[in-house]
């Protein structure tokens, strides 16, 4: 019993986990960014490596292509003034330190989706919205479009053509794919705790002394 209790006293609800998601992305931009960007990326390829790398083959023409255009659209010092204007010294700094800080942000999200399903992330989704809603009913339809769409993505049948991927892109609803949804979800929501709040406002701080002391720096 004693060890059930700690486990369940120690154990992150998902509110929490995505605060602290929010706070690396904060964190990421300041001096601070590249070192964790660094320990991220390596315990991702040490813990998660295959939704690390599934997440960057997702999006890895996006990566190439912020990469080649901050690298050559960023005025400065020419590395090689017998080439012209371009790359520059400022860009091929800035382009590497994007790259690090985007990929440092994948890992974070590689560690989020691996230990938290996707009720838990929709339920961590609607103890976060309910309070800014007040007595509005808003946060239940976002959550619930959510779950809808992971649901679809996870039953939704691979295109195969381009006639097949138009359909799932909605220009011919006729032809659309039948996917069963849930007729009611249910979804374990708890507020969050004088614990959870203040272990969020000891990372949200954090991330923001880190983006001050950066720019004083």
């Amino acid at each position: 019993m004693m060890s059930g209790s700690v486990a369940s006293a120690m154990r992150i609800s998902p509110a929490i986990k995505l605060i602290a998601v929010f706070a690396v992305a904060i964190a990421l931009q300041s001096v601070l960014g590249l070192p964790l960007a660094a320990a991220l990326c390596l315990w991702a390829l040490t813990r998660h490596r295959v939704r690390f790398f599934k997440l960057l083959r997702r999006i890895r023409l996006l990566i190439l292509v912020l990469f080649v255009v901050t690298l050559l659209m960023t005025p400065g010092t020419a590395l090689w003034p017998e080439w012209g204007l371009y790359p520059t010294e400022e860009g091929a700094l800035l382009a590497v330190t994007q790259l690090l800080r985007l990929i440092g942000m994948l890992a974070a999200v590689a560690l989020l989706l691996d230990t938290t399903d996707d009720r838990s992330l929709a339920a961590g989704s609607l103890a976060l919205l309910q309070p800014l809603a007040g007595k509005r009913q808003w946060p239940e339809r976002a959550v619930a479009r959510l779950l809808l769409v992971f649901h679809y993505l996870e039953s939704a049948p691979k295109p195969r053509n381009l006639l097949d991927v138009l359909a799932l892109a909605g220009v011919d609803p006729a032809a659309s794919p039948e996917v069963d949804a849930p007729d009611v979800l249910e979804l374990e929501v708890q507020p969050l705790s004088v614990r959870d709040l203040t272990l969020a406002g000891l990372m949200l701080s954090a991330a923001c002394l880190c983006v001050a002391w950066g720019s004083v720096a």
